[in-house]
């Protein structure tokens, strides 16, 4: 004890001293007051004590080896996965926690419910008041919603006749070949027109979008890029060989769907991040439909929607009361699969894992698409200990998972994963910033693995986690 009195008394003469010497020579605060308030400054207080908590975790007398099967890590266990065919209500688990939050239950009160989410949802293209919205609302940003509008239609029929080429191959004619040219260019032309026009409007309003002039103006190179795609998918098309073997002809063509639906994505993304800087900045959130907020595909939130609700958590302060965990899920080069096994099948591979996702984690937590194929999930119905576990877990079936369609293809998939914790001093802004960099970081180190970022002033890197095996079996997932 007496040891431990001598080490503490050293350490705080030092500190003093140090203080002193630096107050003295003007490297440290004016004065002794100062000195103290940012010492005991109760914000940075918090951020110091969720990095020790989460490093001292990790000392090997806080670790279990081998944890028993009512631990964390097992907690959804009671899994239904088998070897051989399994739908895709067998491959997920109800994580319905037994805490409901009715507390914090006004976040869901403006927002669809992702539970009941799915084929239910009223589509953009049938739902009459949006479309009246979309033509009586009067801000600027609303073009950029109406472009998004035009890629999605066109997206859709893209993934449609994609999948009617691919479903010919083998028995390809010259005849067809021509058909699927034919509606091929009468889309891109469609898509060019339509474009143009809302583009120009927009362009007479640049002056609107005030100090993000220069994001509008991005959009505006971004569509040119798109328009020269796709006068280059024309031009290519023009000079098509129908004479030439009908297969060759129908590869080139799915190729060139595959160009438009890259750079269509890119667009996309970028009009998404741009809206929402937008209606922030404006503070104009409260006015867009919720319509908005759902991916027509999979039938859970996209990146408009996920901003909406982080940012209620934020305005409520959820992110103080609650310990908020943050992760995004890629799947590893799933551009590859798109042009390998078309736009069609990697839709319903996604529509699929929303539903995993869905029914793996609590109604109240988030789940949406962050951008592409990446999905994010915030929790704050389990600790993030659970969360990291879960991930893993979703990560290692999928590595597992065989998905079969048009009677004998078959395709696996990798995921790349990147978890975070929120603070109660940070902003979602920067929250995502983290999770983005950590993401970026587990790329770098190979895929098809998990990092791990502990938020705080101390700045430390991405770590791997280290995850024990949980034991999947490989399992067949049929598409429709």
């Amino acid at each position: 004890m007496l040891i431990f009195l001598l080490i503490f008394l050293c350490i705080t003469t030092h500190i003093l001293l140090g203080s002193y010497v630096a107050i003295y020579f003007g490297f440290g605060p004016p004065d002794w007051r100062t000195a103290l308030n940012q010492v005991i400054d109760f914000p940075r207080f918090q951020d110091y004590w969720s990095i020790f908590r989460t490093r001292i975790s990790k000392l090997p007398v806080f670790r279990k080896k081998n944890p028993p099967s009512s631990s964390v890590e097992n907690s959804h266990s009671g899994s239904n996965t088998t070897s051989g065919k399994t739908t895709p209500q067998q491959t997920g688990l109800n994580f319905n926690s037994s805490n409901s939050f009715n507390k914090y239950g006004e976040i869901s009160d403006r927002f669809p419910n992702q539970e009941n989410s799915g084929n239910e949802f009223t589509s953009i293209f049938t739902d009459q008041e949006t479309q009246d919205w979309l033509v009586q609302e009067g801000h600027v940003e609303t073009f950029l919603l109406k472009l998004n509008l035009v890629m999605l239609k066109s997206g859709i029929f893209s993934a449609e006749l994609d999948e009617r080429i691919r479903l010919l191959r083998g028995t390809m004619t010259p005849d067809d070949v021509h058909e699927f040219l034919n509606e091929l260019k009468n889309d891109c032309r469609n898509y060019l027109e339509s474009q143009a026009d809302i583009t120009e409007q927009m362009k007479k309003r640049l002056d609107e979008f005030g100090v993000l002039k220069n994001l509008a103006e991005e959009i505006d190179y971004a569509n040119m890029e798109q328009s020269a795609q796709i006068e280059t998918t024309l031009n290519n098309l023009d000079y098509l060989d129908l004479s030439n073997n009908p297969e060759e002809n129908a590869l080139r063509l799915i190729k060139e769907i595959s160009s438009l639906r890259l750079v269509r994505n890119r667009l996309r993304d970028m009009q998404n991040r741009t809206f929402i800087h937008i209606i922030f900045s404006e503070k104009r959130e409260e006015t867009i439909p919720t319509q908005f907020f759902i991916d027509e595909n999979s039938g859970i939130y996209n990146r408009i929607g996920i901003e909406m609700n982080i940012s209620q958590w934020w305005k409520q302060k959820l992110h103080e009361k609650k310990q908020i965990t943050f992760a995004l899920l890629d799947f590893v080069k799933f551009g590859e699969a798109n042009e390998e096994h078309g736009i069609t099948v990697c839709n319903q591979v996604l529509k699929f894992f929303s539903g995993v996702l869905k029914e793996r984690f609590d109604p109240q937590d988030l789940i949406g698409i962050y951008s592409g194929n990446c999905f994010l999930v915030a929790t704050i119905s389990s600790s993030p200990k659970k969360t990291i576990a879960e991930i893993e877990r979703i990560r290692q079936r999928f590595e597992k998972t065989i998905f079969r369609f048009r009677g004998k293809e078959t395709m696996r998939l990798q995921l790349t994963c990147a978890i975070t914790e929120a603070l109660g001093t940070q902003s979602k802004n920067d929250v995502l910033a983290a999770l983005e960099k950590t993401l970026v970081a587990a790329k770098k180190a190979g895929r098809n693995h998990t990092f791990y970022y502990v938020p705080g002033p101390l700045g430390h890197s991405p770590d791997k986690i280290d995850a024990p095996d949980f034991g999947e079996e490989e399992i067949k997932i049929d598409l429709a």
